[in-house]
């Protein structure tokens, strides 16, 4: 297998020597399970290699392996690392990372082999913090939909973008679900919603009775835009619904200008967007309401769930009511509504506290991975990046993207595939599909980014190494004449 690599160096002493010890890939031989799961998840790579006391390597040591002795319950005789680890060369031929030694079998440092197995275009990135607040949420008892870790979420969530109450739900759809209901959307309604979105956000209205009216978004912002809002509006629209894509803000102080004049609510999609601003302040704080996803592929999260944020203390109150089967929280089983159980376990709001403690490091780490991506593959014709946005704008990456030519996109998912790397098609534009087609519009600019947008990795696990990789067939398959051909029509087909 042709595998590329990156080493990885250990921490050296203060007298220049390796101190593997230290390194947040080694586990000494007498570390606990627990150390070793620890160092594993901080490090990414879920997995730690084992040494002596003279750095010379024991073995190594899989999370899976891990869980499978928590499971046989091993950490109660007090097992170390050591008597866990499997020999090195036993070990996977498609770990993704292999020890480096010296002649005396000492680990002087880490290679990183890319391709050696899967890389996703996305997967959580968890540390010590997350299963350290589970365990304690565990602990508690608490494991459904009441305690402190709940509170705390919807308190801190809220207040970082800067809104003042905070509704945790079950997942980022049922949050636009709740939203809709408090705001007594339903049967004759109109809401205006993007083309180009994640199909949760049209289904959600016709879940409530209303009309989803699909809108053509911005070639530049790939957002919809005040004007195309406006042409929208008819007599029966009750709300808008803008969706910040991939991280890129919609103009919110002219959409709620807008809604002001004609009298509108304004419901934010924030899923793809957590920490962008538009005019100075944060995604999710111009609305009456503001949705924000938590599924395991978005900035932060929770595996699974949602939130609502307002700075109406009564939408806040009914929009808890709802959530809970309509029950009054004053009077046990007394239902006001026919409510929905649209509740956040206590679970999952303690891997929210602590996601959103780490929320800078996230988005610096996903700000690093796009400069990387853009270095790479700026300069390759026919490998188009998102348009700039105004300063007005302070966009955030959730995926790293590109556009390219319908006829190319497949040939490079295919032959990343064949390279264990995962990329990913846009979402289709709604109007395009089946279950929209009674609500479609003509809306060529979401028709195009859908057909030629390319999710690429966007994770702790893509460095320099896998994006020259990435390039490298990127470079390969647009050189061949037909690729050619079909990027120079694409470049003047979009005046590029």
């Amino acid at each position: 297998m042709n595998v590329s690599t990156q080493i990885i160096p250990s921490s050296p002493t203060t007298q220049g020597q390796q101190r593997p010890d230290h390194g947040e890939f080694i586990c000494q031989a007498t570390d606990g399970l627990w150390v070793a799961i620890e160092k594993a998840l901080d490090n990414g790579f879920g997995l730690v290699f084992v040494v002596g006391a003279d750095g010379a390597l024991i073995g190594q040591l899989t999370l899976h392996r891990m869980r499978a002795a928590l499971r046989d319950g091993l950490h109660l005789r007090h097992t170390t690392a050591a008597e866990l680890a499997a020999p090195w060369e036993e070990a996977d031929a498609a770990l993704p990372i292999v020890p480096v030694t010296d002649s005396h079998g000492r680990v002087i440092s880490v290679e990183r082999r890319v391709s050696a197995s899967l890389l996703p275009v996305a997967e959580p990135d968890l540390s010590r913090n997350e299963l350290r607040n589970l365990l304690d949420a565990f602990l508690s008892t608490w494991i459904s939909s009441t305690g402190d870790y709940i509170l705390e979420f919807e308190s801190h969530f809220s207040a970082r973008v800067d809104m003042t109450h905070g509704v945790a739900t079950s997942n980022g759809t049922v949050s636009l679900h709740l939203a809709l209901a408090a705001l007594g959307i339903g049967p004759g309604d109109e809401v205006i919603v993007p083309d180009l979105t994640f199909a949760a956000s049209a289904n959600t209205v016709i879940h409530v009775g209303a009309r989803p009216v699909l809108v053509d978004v911005d070639p530049v912002t790939w957002c919809v835009s005040a004007e195309a809002i406006e042409r929208a509006v008819t007599p029966r629209t009750r709300i808008i619904m803008p969706v910040h894509l991939f991280g890129r803000p919609a103009p919110m102080t002219e959409i709620c200008d807008l809604a002001q004049r004609h009298g509108l609510f304004v419901l934010e999609d924030c899923a793809e967007a957590h920490g962008a601003r538009y005019d100075g302040r944060p995604i999710g704080s111009f609305s009456d309401v503001a949705s924000f996803s938590f599924f395991a592929n978005k900035i932060i999260t929770t595996g699974e769930g949602g939130m609502c944020v307002t700075r109406n203390p009564e939408l806040a109150s009914r929009m808890k009511m709802l959530r809970d089967h309509g029950m009054r929280p004053d009077r046990r089983y007394w239902h006001e509504e026919a409510g929905f159980n649209f509740r956040m376990t206590n679970l999952q709001a303690s891997i929210g506290c602590a996601q959103l403690q780490r929320m800078d490091d996230l988005l610096a780490m996903r700000d690093r991975v796009d400069a990387s991506y853009r270095a790479a593959l700026a300069d390759l014709p026919g490998v188009v990046f998102p348009p700039p946005l105004s300063s007005r704008h302070e966009p955030v990456t959730w995926f790293s993207c590109v556009l390219v030519s319908p006829e190319i996109r497949p040939l490079l998912i295919k032959a990343c595939r064949e390279a264990n790397i995962d990329l990913r098609p846009f979402v289709n534009a709604l109007s395009t599909m089946p279950a929209y087609r009674r609500f479609a519009r003509k809306c060529p600019v979401s028709e195009r980014l859908a057909a030629c947008g390319i999710n690429l990795p966007t994770s702790r696990k893509v460095d320099e190494n896998v994006v020259g990789r990435i390039a490298r067939i990127f470079e390969q398959v647009m050189s061949m004449p037909a690729a050619i051909a079909s990027s120079e029509a694409f470049l003047r087909e979009n005046g590029m």
